[in-house]
């Protein structure tokens, strides 16, 4: 038992210089001149990981400077990427950078963003009506026929509204597409303007609090683990300096780890401030689930591709070579030490 006992001790301390190590490893990867780097800046919960790497100084640690963009739609971005004009870009899941990958961009995904786990709180979701929902007017998916529904309709939301509405045997071509700007679209609501809306946080639970609209279905029940949103780095990065990449990955995936720690009243304190939401709301909404280690559901990407390619949205297929760089992810991982997801 002494024995035992000794060998416990053995481990526990190997395994705290273990830690110690790879707390220090993360720290200082570069004391050369700071490299700045142009990111990509979308003023919503889900570039948390950003606001707080820039706030907690772990991009500072490791020589990188950032210099936000301002865009209000990732997707503009998209351009200024391929030019070398932007080093960094993230958004959603969209049409716009597979075609960019298509037609020979030097543009790859790098880490993930934020996915749909299978479980939990709904951050994308359609909201419907309420008084549909009271009238019993939509109790399921085949209700959704001739329903005014506002979406993007060469989004990732109307790929999963189609999966959705494959469940009733009907497809796009059975309800009114309604693509109106996500701030009024709870108006749109409350004035019957439209039936649902596919939409995602805050913006759910500020249409759920104005009392008008009903959480109807979790993004999450109809395509659970789709990857929804990615970080991209352009050829400033790919070719010319991957080392700033790799130092830019190792503080970004430090500032994850503390951003899943939750809503601890410094997360609530940075995001607040950069994004202007009230700091009461963002205790009530669904935060994106962002994986630790970076790493993206591949497959789910390639099946939207599918569904793209199908609606005459895409110009070509994107090859898996094409469309994901883990090399990054891999590099950051080591000096960080793994971690679980």
């Amino acid at each position: 038992m002494i024995h035992n006992f000794r060998k416990y001790i053995l481990f526990v301390f190997l395994t705290l210089i273990l830690i110690q190590i790879c707390a220090a490893s993360g720290e200082g990867q570069s004391r050369s001149e700071p490299t700045t780097l142009k990111v990509l800046l979308v003023p919503f919960i889900g570039s948390a990981p950003f606001f707080i790497g820039e706030e907690e100084g772990f991009f500072a640690e490791q020589g990188i400077q950032i210099k936000f963009i301002k865009m209000i739609r990732s997707g503009d971005a998209i351009p200024t990427l391929t030019q070398g004009e932007l080093d960094v870009w993230y958004g959603s899941t969209t049409t716009n950078f597979l075609n960019a990958m298509a037609r020979g961009a030097k543009i790859r995904c790098v880490a993930e963003k934020g996915y749909l786990p299978p479980t939990g709180c709904a951050y994308s979701a359609l909201i419907a009506r309420r008084s549909l929902i009271e009238e019993g007017k939509l109790k399921g998916p085949v209700d959704l026929r001739n329903r005014r529904i506002a979406f993007n309709p060469v989004s990732v939301e109307a790929y999963y509204m189609e999966k959705l509405l494959n469940t009733a045997g009907l497809s796009l071509n059975d309800i009114v597409i309604i693509d109106v700007p996500t701030p009024v679209m709870s108006d749109a609501l409350k004035n019957g303007t439209i039936d649902v809306v596919v939409t995602v946080e805050p913006w759910i639970t500020r249409g759920l609090q104005r009392g008008h609209a009903v959480l109807w279905m979790q993004a999450e029940r109809v395509i659970p683990g789709f990857q929804y949103a990615i970080i991209l780095f352009g050829p400033s990065l790919l070719e010319k300096n991957p080392e700033a990449g790799k130092r830019f990955m190792i503080a970004h995936l430090k500032a994850v780890r503390q951003y899943n720690q939750g809503k601890t009243e410094r997360n609530i304190e940075i995001i607040a401030k950069h994004t202007g939401l009230d700091k009461e709301l963002l205790k009530k909404t669904c935060w994106p689930s962002i994986r630790n280690d970076g790493q993206i559901n591949l497959e789910s990407i390639l099946d939207f591709q599918k569904w793209a390619l199908k609606r005459g949205l895409l110009d070509k297929e994107v090859l898996p070579k094409q469309l994901w760089d883990p090399s990054f992810i891999d590099y950051a991982n080591k000096v960080l030490c793994p971690v679980t997801k």
